[in-house]
């Protein structure tokens, strides 16, 4: 039986093409961050979604983000094999969806430059949102090194560059398949382009004032096996002793601990109290250190806030927990999940304020026999672990009156892959969207201070190794007090993405529906 070159080239075209798409967009995330790779990865898969068959255009996105979601979370393999494999079969779905809309009859209507980046924005938006969400590797966050472009997020959020890569990767597919009215459409794009890059080099000249903090970071890299041993816990105090007091010599007025950098309940062992009270004391600085909480038999994943007089101020209880990670949805029914996950599963309790820290500073100078004293007051909130990818959240944050943010976690769980430098990029975003600096401590790294463009100042960095390193990083962020459109209003942008997209259907099936209400009216009057 004979198979024609073209019949050959068209089936294998629903594995071939979306997986050119899947790796080319791979490599715009870390660890290869070739992110202008971004802006045409989506062509081969426009191509695979020329076909009219709403199944098949189904299956050509399930592919793709099934190879796309295999090779940005493999390190979810080190937590939980067949956990994993599910996690990425229910992501998938959202690349599936958008590729069930983007039929070949919208792709090539004028509007499609709308409706088509319009429709993953939507997916983004269900997968960031639902069954308590998971906005990690966001098509905008590709592009969080290219500064000037991801300044339009204080305007639309993280999902306003995503719909500007959609829009530039639809124009090029236009362009190459000699679509009728492609020149508009390309026209259009470059026009946005233009825009949104004028737009991000007048933002990032601006200058915006405050009162300059030092801040310091203490990457501890306490191994994960150890990290809650009774036996281990004096070593790893002095670590963080020894880390802290390095740090201090460049004056920072804030130090910030990782995530559980405490090894054990703080407020409750007085062993780990009076350790660690007694090195605030020794920094004469404002401590943030992460540890356990129990209340009302209720256990916390917290920050605390401690003076440089050994007095705990404020504690900050996390609020977004991590789904068979800290807790398990509908414990009853899904408690067997234990036996199939390679790490313990915590059983806390999901806080319900919106802390925000609040500290002074004093500056004693004095020339000749004048003593002049200056006080700064300085707002901040802490988010834990990967509370940082939720825009939403961190923007209600900073609502409340933080004017910088902190993110304490513990990547260590991943090892030594690109997970860190994943979860990095939704703080560089969450500084950009908010206009706030964002201070990053992380156990085992990636340890960073953010200004409020999203540029990286510094590093907890070791002849160019940033993962599983110790070590500490001093330096000055400007906190500022300037709300943007975004931190006002939230995800209007996307929400104005979703309702083209249902309008277009809606308008697009007018027809079907005249017809049902027509005939459910004949069935009623007959």
């Amino acid at each position: 039986m004979k198979i024609s070159y073209r019949r050959l080239l068209a089936v294998s075209s629903w594995f071939t093409l979306p997986l050119m798409s899947a790796a080319s967009l791979i490599f715009a995330y870390p660890p290869f961050n070739l992110e202008f790779l971004a802006w045409v990865a989506f062509i081969p898969l426009l191509y695979a979604l020329k076909h009219p068959d709403p199944k098949r255009r189904f299956a050509v996105g399930y592919v793709f983000g099934i190879m796309f979601f295999s090779g940005i979370l493999y390190w979810l393999m080190r937590v939980s094999v067949p956990g994993a494999v599910i996690f990425i079969m229910v992501l998938s779905l959202a690349p599936a969806i958008f590729s069930l809309l983007a039929s070949p009859s919208v792709v090539c209507r004028p509007l499609s430059v709308v409706f088509v980046p319009a429709s993953w924005v939507l997916t983004e938006y269900l997968r960031s949102h639902l069954f308590t969400g998971f906005p990690w590797a966001l098509l905008g966050y590709s592009q969080s090194a290219n500064l000037p472009i991801i300044q339009i997020a204080n305007i639309t959020g993280v999902y306003g560059v995503s719909f500007l890569i959609l829009m530039a990767n639809l124009s090029f597919y236009l362009l190459l398949t000699k679509t009728p009215r492609r020149f508009y459409i390309m026209f259009f794009s470059f026009i946005a382009l233009v825009f949104v890059f004028a737009y991000g080099q007048s933002t990032m000249a601006r200058a915006y004032h405050g009162h300059p903090l030092k801040v310091a970071v203490i990457q501890g890299n306490i191994p994960q096996e150890i990290k809650w041993s009774p036996s281990y816990a004096g070593s790893i105090l002095d670590k963080y002793r020894t880390l802290t007091l390095e740090a201090v010599a460049e004056g920072p007025r804030l130090i910030v601990w990782p995530e559980s950098s405490v090894p054990g309940y703080l407020e409750e062992e007085y062993y780990l109290r009076e350790s660690v009270l007694n090195i605030a004391k020794e920094t004469n600085a404002w401590l943030l250190v992460g540890t356990l909480r129990e209340n009302d038999k209720a256990n916390f994943n917290s920050a605390v806030l401690i003076s440089g007089k050994g007095d705990i101020k404020k504690r900050y209880d996390k609020i977004h927990l991590v789904p068979f990670g800290e807790f398990i949805p509908l414990g009853k029914v899904f408690s067997w999940v234990r036996f199939f996950v390679n790490k313990p599963i915590g059983d806390y309790s999901r806080g319900t304020d919106l802390t925000v820290f609040r500290f002074q500073t004093d500056t004693v100078i004095r020339q000749d026999k004048v003593i002049q004293k200056t006080t700064n007051f300085y707002n901040f909130s802490s988010l834990i672990c990967f509370e940082d990818i939720f825009p939403d959240l961190c923007r209600r944050f900073v609502r409340q009156g933080a004017d910088f943010l902190v993110n304490m976690t513990n990547d260590a769980w991943f090892g030594k892959s690109s997970a860190p430098y994943q979860h990095m990029q939704g703080s560089i975003f969450r500084a950009v969207e908010n206009r706030v600096p964002v201070v990053r401590a992380a156990n085992t790294g990636v340890s960073c201070i953010i200004n409020h463009k999203g540029e990286i100042l510094k590093y907890v960095r070791d002849k160019n190794k940033e993962i599983f390193i110790d070590g500490y990083a001093v330096g000055t962020i400007i906190p500022v007090s300037h709300p943007t459109f975004y931190t006002r209003f939230g995800d209007i942008f996307s929400r104005i993405c979703i309702a083209c997209v249902l309008l277009s259907i809606f308008v697009s099936n007018a027809k079907f529906f005249r017809n049902v209400i027509s005939q459910r009216r004949q069935n009623a009057n007959g």
